[in-house]
């Protein structure tokens, strides 16, 4: 019986995601895009089909009343639904959002990194935080908000996505794996919310053993959790200096995860706290039923709450 209810349930996510709102990207932000020097940064990601971008004025006419809302997926994910169960993209959320008297030129997302089903898959996983995400995050915020005029956006985004976003927000130098680079001062005065959705804030468990798993478990910039996630020893280098920084990401910051999240395992303990905390946050909300990915795709009426009411 309760196998079947989880079934129908997985069954009409999926197909809600499917038939959620189409992209990629407006015609009228792509030319926006191409004649203010983004064109190779390929926003519009149509290496991944339609579905790898969002966003966009229909119109030049098109007015822009809601601070616009910039969606960060998670590694191997997408800006929308491409491939169930992992790549499910920002379908349902931005869905809602529209329903919510939200338009196209209100909410914005970009696949980084490569995807379920591109071909590439492992590839998206030997590096994380490098400085070739970061800055294609960096300047696809920088142009949305460019292209929308709006003196502030929201940001909500999404396991490894969150991290990732969060060093994009406080600026400052990187030192990753494939080199060094300076991201800028910090956006926090251009972003109002942000939400942290079961982030690894303080590195993985599965990854205290870093030299015996994949690329992205990294002492450098990746998720290392120190020798022990019993106590806090010598963690990811790329984390330990984004919780030390004391920028603030946004005006407000939200975190939410779960308790039976089975990616970040062990109620999503790390050395005796959640991972997914952020440091100076303004509230949280802990599920006692999402998966990882649900946490995504089933809690949308929180992430509008957290960026329309700031409540969570």
């Amino acid at each position: 019986m309760w196998l079947l209810l989880l079934v129908a349930i997985l069954i009409s996510v999926t197909e809600a995601q499917k038939s959620g709102p189409p992209g990629p990207i407006s015609s009228h932000f792509l030319d926006w895009l191409i004649a203010h020097g983004y064109e190779q940064d390929a926003f519009d990601r149509p290496d991944v089909g339609p579905n790898g971008s969002f966003g966009g004025k229909k119109r030049g006419s098109d007015k822009i009343t809601k601070e616009p809302v910039i969606f960060i997926h998670a590694n191997g994910d997408a800006a929308l639904h491409t491939q169930a169960p992992l790549a499910t993209g920002w379908s349902r959320s931005i869905q809602y959002f529209l329903e919510q008297n939200y338009t196209e030129a209100e909410l914005y997302a970009t696949t980084w990194g490569d995807t379920w089903g591109s071909g590439s898959l492992l590839d998206s996983y030997s590096t994380i935080h490098t400085c070739q995400n970061l800055i294609y995050l960096r300047r696809f915020i920088e142009a949305v908000l460019a292209y929308t005029k709006a003196a502030k956006v929201d940001i909500i985004a999404h396991s490894v996505g969150v991290p990732l976003t969060r060093r994009v927000l406080k600026g400052g130098s990187l030192i990753g794996t494939d080199g060094n680079c300076s991201l800028g001062p910090p956006l926090s005065a251009k972003v109002d919310t942000f939400l942290g959705i079961a982030g690894p804030n303080y590195g993985l468990c599965v990854c205290q053993l870093a030299q015996t798993v994949p690329a992205w478990c990294n002492a450098l910039d990746g998720l290392y959790p120190g020798y022990t996630c019993q106590d806090q020893e010598n963690y990811s280098a790329f984390l330990e200096k984004l919780n030390n920084d004391p920028h603030r990401e946004a005006e407000h910051v939200y975190s939410m995860w779960s308790d039976v999240d089975e990616v970040l395992l062990f109620r999503g303990m790390t050395w005796g706290k959640p991972t997914a905390r952020i440091p100076g946050m303004n509230g949280r909300w802990i599920s006692d039923r999402n998966n990882h990915v649900g946490m995504k795709d089933l809690t949308e009426l929180r992430q509008f709450e957290a960026v329309a009411h700031h409540s969570i």
